[in-house]
C-alpha cells in the first residue's frame, strides 16, 4: 500500500450469545456490548498474543452519537529490524529495537450502530497486514470478556423453564457473548462466478457434530456435506451468483455453509466458502480505497489521525 493510500473494509458486526447450561440464550444489541467495552478502564484494554511476541491494545476509544471511533494497535517484538537502503550509494541502515520494544501498527475502526438494536452494526477497519478483523474481534472479544467481572448481572439470564430456587428467586445462568463479524460481499465475487466456470457447490452442516459412529464413540461426526452439480455448465448461464443465493436461502435451515470450487474469468482456481443466510465470503469483502492524502500516511498512530477517520466516515450509510 502506498504512503497516500489506505484500504478499508466493510463488515456487519453482531453479539452472538453462548451458555454452557443452555442451548439459545439471548444475544444484546451491539449498542449494549460497547457499554459493557466502556466499563473496562483503558490500562486493562491492552492483550498479550503469541505467548506475549504481540500485543493488543486500544489507543483511542471515542463514542459520538450513533459512531464510535477506535483506534487499535498491535506491538510485535517478534518483527525482524527493518533495513533501509540506497543501492545506488551502496548504503544500508538497520533500525534496531531495544531489548523490550516492538514494531508498532495500527488501524482506525469505525462503528456505526443500527437506528434498531435488533440489527447489526455497520464496521469499517482500515486495512494492515496482522492486524485484520479476525485480530481486531479478538481483542473486542477480550476486552468485552472482562467487562463481566465489573458488571456480573448483565451477564446472567433467567433461566427459560421459569424455575426458581430455594429462596424463591428466578433461576439464572451464565451467558458468554461475542462480536462475529460478518462481511459485506463485494462486486469482484459476483462478477467472477457469473463470467468464470463453476466447478463444484457444496452445501454443509454441523448439526449433528461429534455424534457417535462407532460404538465407543472413537469416531466421530465432523459435517455432513451435500454435493450439487450444474446442468450444462459449458453454456452460458445468466446471473448465476443470484440463482446460487436463491438456493443457498431456501436451505439455510439445513446447511449453514457453502463452498464454491470455480475458475475465475481470468483462469485462476478458487475456492470460496459462503454463509448461507447472508451469501457472504470472507475472501471477497467489500473495499474501497481511500487517497487524496495531502501527506505521507505512518504505519502506526497512538492518536486518531483525523483525515484518515474523517475519509472513513464520509463512506458510512446514511441514516434513514
Amino acid at each position: 500500500m502506498k504512503k497516500s493510500e489506505r484500504l478499508v473494509f466493510f463488515y456487519d458486526l453482531a453479539i452472538g450469545a453462548e451458555s454452557r447450561t443452555f442451548k439459545a440464550p439471548k444475544p444484546i444489541s451491539v449498542r449494549k456490548a460497547f457499554q459493557l467495552m466502556e466499563l473496562v478502564p483503558v490500562e486493562q484494554r491492552i492483550k498479550e498474543m503469541s505467548k506475549g511476541r504481540e500485543q493488543l491494545y486500544v489507543s483511542e476509544w471515542k463514542w459520538d452519537g450513533d459512531i464510535i471511533s477506535i483506534l487499535v494497535n498491535k506491538s510485535d517484538k517478534g518483527m525482524s529490524d527493518p533495513v533501509f537502503t540506497i543501492p545506488k550509494e551502496k548504503k544500508r541502515r538497520t533500525a534496531e529495537k531495544q531489548e523490550k520494544e516492538g514494531q508498532d501498527f495500527s488501524v482506525h475502526v469505525v462503528v456505526q450502530l443500527p437506528q434498531n438494536d435488533l440489527d447489526p452494526a455497520l464496521v469499517l477497519i482500515e486495512y494492515c497486514a496482522g492486524l485484520g478483523m479476525f485480530v481486531v474481534q479478538r481483542l473486542l472479544n477480550q476486552i468485552l470478556h472482562d467487562a463481566k467481572s465489573i458488571a456480573p448481572l448483565d451477564f446472567e439470564q433467567n433461566h427459560p423453564d421459569g424455575s426458581v430456587d430455594d429462596a424463591g428467586k428466578p433461576k439464572k445462568y451464565n451467558v458468554i457473548f461475542k462480536c462475529e463479524f460478518e462481511g459485506h460481499i463485494s462486486d469482484d465475487l459476483k462478477y467472477d462466478l457469473d463470467n468464470g466456470k463453476i466447478q463444484s457447490i457444496e452445501l454443509i452442516t454441523e448439526k449433528e457434530k461429534y455424534t457417535n459412529i462407532d460404538e465407543d464413540g472413537y469416531i466421530q461426526e465432523k459435517c455432513k456435506t451435500l454435493v450439487l452439480t450444474l446442468k450444462d455448465e459449458d453454456k452460458p448461464i445468466k446471473d448465476k451468483f443470484n440463482r446460487m443465493k436463491k438456493v443457498f436461502s431456501s436451505k439455510k435451515e439445513d446447511y449453514s455453509r457453502a463452498r464454491i470450487k470455480f475458475k475465475t474469468p481470468t483462469g485462476v482456481d478458487r475456492t470460496v466458502e459462503m454463509d448461507t443466510d447472508a451469501a457472504s465470503a470472507q475472501g471477497y469483502v467489500k473495499k474501497e480505497k481511500l487517497d487524496g492524502f495531502e501527506f505521507d500516511l505512518k504505519s502506526s498512530y497512538d492518536k486518531f489521525c483525523d483525515p484518515i477517520l474523517g475519509k472513513m466516515k464520509e463512506l458510512l450509510m446514511p441514516e434513514a
